[in-house]
């Protein structure tokens, strides 16, 4: 595979990508994200000197005092291992020929991982002697003054998910509990007692745990005595109390102190605490069980806002907002933080102070923002997590959305009855095991009957999907509207196959849909989106409760490309022509996310009625229809991919053929290694005379050929060309001239060098087997035609490895692929071994040739 290099996040130095180096990375964020030091004040691979002697000893990570880099003003020695290693004390032998005075050996946040080991010496009473500590000291602290805060001093927090990730991993790996859910449940009662201490009126924090407490016995059980004060307290409040009655503590004083030490520095309640960070930071406690089993996707932050700013609630027209699924709470979290720019906005020339502001902001959630979960672990979540963004008394509760509504909560009754609701924001659980079958519950719906052309009849389903079901039960809460007054509207996030399916089932919902309300949008995501917990395909649906549904009416549509993050979650970056990162006007490379560029055309069509022309690779495609072109689809699809026009009517029909044949339409890039499709740089060209230390180049041209004319050839050891290797099972395709030709890498090229002009795409093999996709992609009238038009209708005039990711590839029955596979590979191999025995017998000719012409000559 060819070399991955990406730019070091703390000093900008060119590095190689290696798991010890994405360990590095995650840590210099840490470092800086979470505890503040500025990348100034780092380096990296230092060169260590004991004496006069420089060897050959590097440290992996060195923070220094000051932005002066000399060995003499080193803070902090950082060794960073792999999570296999072993814990081991080479980080001390490279500090005591320093003057830091802290030392970590870290190994990741992995479940099999040990550490991180932070280690603190007193350089003015023991150099020599390393205590092992919690934590590393924030920016601008000492060891005198960790834990010696006021409320004052308590930073906005930056990076919650990298603090909740090391506490998360710290607590599983060597703690006492080791249930993923009760180590929630311990972790959210700590950041309550946190919230109680902050809030309060004392100047003096109480949660807090000095370097000298933590260094005894008797100082940790202070630590926890201080703590089981402010649980006593939370106990006691009227809001969240009950959300913990019967309950204490679980975690003894050594794992209480270690949590306090880990939160103390950081103000959970600081009106500049990222909220959408914090939301990440929460779905690390959750149990695995919660991401996936039950249906549970939660929304990724980028998704939630682009939603947000669409429904748009207005605080101005006193707008109720309620999520029935509410999860963690992102979206009612993000929908707070709405409302409180428009209240800033709103009140902006009042000179009102910030605590005027937030407290009618809190005024505002306690009456209009409501949110319920079935989950008793997720109520917690969202609950405190709620509190921490400012929502006063947080109207959360705990209960099965889709009980009868006679059946609820009382106090939520109260003030959530049908027909009232403004806006609805929701991502309702969804899957194909769990089905509603529950009769009690299935008679109160209309989507609990069987449909006949869009309406109910007496007879129940067997079961339903509950995602259906929400979408009936929200509907029902949606203010009515009059004549004077619009009525609500709602965004929810369906799987795709509600949209788009053939099956009766699907195909009645939508025609039950179409006559309950109005369609104002609908916004396709990628496949990518709710990854690496499910590749279920999903749609935002947008719509509003109107008097009279209008007989035609204009639908804006969307299909996102991307949401910044690929299949395995790691961050997605937009690239040039030529395979490389794009970098911003800030030289920082540039996330992909296209729902940015949707939202800007929904406020075009808003003004206007039209979207403006797709004209870039990366733009994403945003178009307007009319209700009656869907009414006139005997299937009533309502998926915008369907309806695209700029989609090529080929991979169009591709993402329909799933059925007996086909199981299902995945993209190529969801079934390569990491960053398996690309293409190297540019080189100095190095021909040389064929020989035993040099390779074979070939060029676009030439690994189209049979046997190849003209082949030239490069040292083995060309540096400038070492990316260029091709090796074994990897499929080759021309980027440019003969655009999208398509050649698989057998024994007689492997270890060979090919041009830049090729773009390289390595399968993984415990995927889908290459000779399968390569067989696919050379095929004349499916293969060729994505390849050379695109998927959109447009030619392609340089294929990118972007581009080529997007390829739909046809997954069959297991057995029929291998059949394929083993066929074309069979195939290739005799290609192979005809080319061989063509050229020994070529050869062959030149050695008779050549030995009567000397022959000859002996005789002359």
């Amino acid at each position: 595979m060819a070399e991955n290099k990406f730019y070091d996040y703390a000093t900008g130095k060119e590095v190689r990508s290696n798991p010890e180096e994405l360990y590095r990375q995650l840590f210099e964020h840490i470092l800086i994200d979470d505890l503040g030091y500025p990348k100034s004040h780092i380096d990296i691979e230092v060169i260590l000197q004991r004496g006069a002697k420089r060897n050959a000893e590097e440290m992996d990570i060195v923070v220094y005092n000051s932005d002066v880099h000399k060995q003499e003003n080193a803070y902090i020695i950082i060794e960073i291992e792999t999570p296999k290693k072993k814990y081991d004390l080479q980080a001390f032998s490279y500090v005591t020929a320093t003057t830091a005075p802290y030392c970590v050996w870290f190994a990741g946040f992995e479940k099999n991982s040990e550490g991180p080991f932070y280690h603190y010496r007193d350089l003015t009473k023991d150099p020599t002697k390393f205590m092992l500590i919690p934590t590393l000291p924030r920016y601008g602290e000492t060891q005198e003054t960790i834990g010696k805060y006021r409320k004052q001093d308590l930073k906005p927090a930056k990076a919650l998910k990298l603090l909740f990730s090391r506490m998360y991993y710290k607590l599983y790996g060597n703690g006492p509990i080791k249930r993923e859910e009760n180590i929630a449940i311990e972790v959210i009662k700590m950041l309550f007692c946190k919230i109680m201490d902050e809030i309060g009126p004392e100047d003096l924090c109480e949660f807090r745990a000095t370097p000298v407490e933590l260094a005894s016995a008797d100082g940790k059980k202070a630590i926890k005595a201080r703590i089981e004060k402010l649980y006593d307290k939370l106990l006691k409040d009227p809001d969240f109390g009950t959300m913990f009655k019967g309950e204490r503590l679980e975690y003894d004083e050594e794992w209480i102190a270690y949590i306090v030490s880990e939160l103390q520095g950081i103000a959970l309640m600081h009106e500049e605490t990222n909220t959408d960070a914090l939301g990440d930071a929460y779905e690390i406690l959750l149990p695995s069980t919660l991401k996936g089993e039950s249906g549970q996707f939660f929304t990724p932050r980028e998704i939630v806002r682009f939603a947000m700013d669409i429904i748009n609630p207005s605080y101005k027209d006193n707008e109720l907002v309620l999520d029935t699924a509410c999860g963690s709470g992102g979206f009612l979290s993000i929908a707070i933080e709405k409302l409180r720019k428009q209240i800033e906005e709103l009140y902006k020339n009042r000179n009102f102070s910030k605590d005027k502001l937030n407290l009618m902001l809190k005024d505002y959630a306690d009456k209009y923002i409501y949110g319920c979960d079935i989950d008793p672990l997720l109520y917690r979540i969202s609950k405190s997590y709620m509190a921490i963004v400012g929502d006063g008394k947080s109207n959360i509760y705990n209960f099965d959305s889709l009980e009868p509504y006679e059946s609820l909560n009382e106090n939520f009754k109260k003030r959530i009855k049908p027909g009232t609701v403004n806006v609805i924001t929701t991502n309702p659980p969804f899957g194909t095991k769990i089905d509603d079958t529950r009769d009690y519950v299935l008679e109160k719906y209309e989507l609990g009957h069987k449909l006949i052309d869009g309406e109910p009849t007496k007879e129940l389903v067997d079961g339903q999907d509950p995602d259906k079901l929400f979408v009936e039960r929200d509907i029902l809460y949606l203010k009515d509207a009059t004549d004077s007054e619009e009525g609500g509207r709602m965004v929810i996030v369906l799987p795709k196959q509600n949209l788009s399916g053939a099956q009766e089932e699907s195909v009645e919902f939508r025609k039950w849909l179409l006559k309950k309300v109005q369609i104002t949008a609908i916004v396709d995501l990628p496949r990518e989106a709710f990854q690496p917990h499910t590749g279920t395909k999903t749609s935002l649906v947008f719509l509003k409760k109107v008097k009279n549904i209008p007989e035609d009416y204009p639908i804006f549509m969307a299909v996102s490309e991307a949401v910044g993050h690929d299949r395995r979650g790691n961050p997605l970056y937009k690239k040039d022509a030529s395979g490389m990162n794009l970098l911003g006007d800030d030289g920082k490379e540039v996330i992909w996310n296209d729902l940015p560029e949707i939202y800007a055309q929904w406020n075009n069509y808003v003004l206007s009625g039209t979207v403006k022309d797709r004209t870039g690779e990366h733009e994403p495609s945003c178009f307007v229809i009319n209700s009656k072109q869907i009414l006139n689809d005997e299937s009533r699809r309502i998926d915008a991919w369907y309806w695209d026009p700029n989609k090529n009517n080929l991979a169009k029909e591709l993402e329909e053929s799933i059925g007996e044949d086909v199981v299902e339409i995945v993209r190529l890039g969801d079934l390569v290694v990491e960053h398996g499709i690309f293409y190297p740089g540019r080189h100095k060209r190095n021909y040389v005379m064929e020989g035993e230390e040099s390779v074979p180049f070939y060029s676009g041209t030439q690994i189209l050929q049979v046997r190849p004319f003209d082949l030239k050839y490069t040292p083995k050891d060309y540096k400038p060309a070492a990316k260029h290797f091709v090796e074994k099972n990897w499929i080759l395709i021309t980027r440019s001239g003969s655009t999208g030709r398509v050649v698989m890498v057998t024994d007689n090229m492997a270890g060979t060098m090919v041009s830049e002009h090729v773009i390289r795409v390595i399968c993984d093999e415990t995927l889908i087997d290459p000779y399968y996709v390569y067989a696919y992609l050379s095929t004349n009238n499916i293969g060729k035609i994505l390849l050379e038009r695109g998927i959109y209708a447009s030619v392609v005039d340089h294929i990118t490895p972007d581009f080529v990711a997007t390829i739909p590839i046809p997954r069959l029955k297991p057995e029929k692929e291998k059949e394929i596979a083993d066929k074309v590979r069979a195939a290739e191999k005799k290609r192979d071994e005809a080319n061989k025995t063509f050229l020994a017998e070529r050869d062959e000719i030149e050695k008779i040739m050549f030995k009567n012409i000397n022959n000859v000559n002996s005789k002359d």
